[in-house]
């Protein structure tokens, strides 16, 4: 593998490096800007001519670029995180309203059927009620009939006492 060097291109520029094995031409396009490149294309006189001189100041511009696209493909994968996460909270937020109208219709249900329930329990207990009071009506006739069979029996032993016996 041959050296990487950085070059500085105040344009962009398409190198002729010779040929191939099988006579093709080798050629280079390099962007402007800080570039790296092999050493044989840094040495090539053409890339030479159109360079600059590397300063401090362009090497660290240089890293700061290089750092600056690191940044930005981080705050694209951050994006994108971000992205799928507020379909999902989308997901979510509507998976929520539908468990809460779920739970709202299990609510009316269970309100329906206790007042369901209410209606025949105060129904049971009017029909009881109903049947003690006929319960109560007939006790009372009967305490009533036997008043009066014992005031006949009374009745009946007062004047067997009146009446003088035979012999």
């Amino acid at each position: 593998m041959t050296k990487q060097v950085q070059i500085l291109l105040t344009r962009p520029l398409t190198v002729n490096l010779g040929t191939n094995e099988h006579g093709q031409a080798i050629t280079v396009k390099l962007n402007p800007g800080l570039q790296l490149v092999d050493q044989e294309v840094a040495d090539n006189w053409f890339v030479k001519a159109h360079c600059q001189e590397l300063t401090q100041e362009d090497v660290e511009n240089g890293e700061l670029q290089k750092q600056v696209e690191q940044l930005q493909g981080d705050l694209q994968a951050l994006q994108e995180q971000s992205d799928e996460a507020t379909v999902t909270i989308g997901k979510l937020k509507g998976d929520v309203q539908d468990k809460d109208q779920e739970i709202s219709d299990l609510k009316i249900q269970l309100v329906k059927a206790q007042q369901e329930q209410s209606l025949k329990d105060a129904e049971t207990i009017q029909n009881l009620t109903n049947e003690i009071g006929l319960r109560d009506t007939e006790i009372n006739g009967l305490k009533t009939k036997l008043a009066k069979a014992e005031k006949t029996i009374a009745d009946a032993k007062a004047k067997d006492k009146e009446q003088p016996k035979e012999a």
